[in-house]
């Protein structure tokens, strides 16, 4: 039975036998904190993009303010 490796190119680390993944513990936990700061950056994107386009539609009468 051959050893299995790490998927990611640059790490090729060895997995234990029965390992259910194909990258090691390091690869995936770098995978899922770039994922989750990839997606803060499109909503931040996204919220400036929807306030500017409520400004645009209300004419900047949106006041928060009563």
């Amino acid at each position: 039975m051959e050893s299995k490796k790490c998927s990611n190119k640059n790490c090729q680390r060895s997995l234990p036998v029965g390992y259910k993944h194909k990258q090691c513990e390091n690869c995936r936990n770098k995978r899922v904190k770039h994922v989750g700061d990839v997606g803060k950056g499109v909503l931040g994107v996204g919220i400036l993009i929807g306030s500017t386009a409520l400004t645009i539609v209300t004419k900047g009468k949106f006041n928060l303010k009563k």
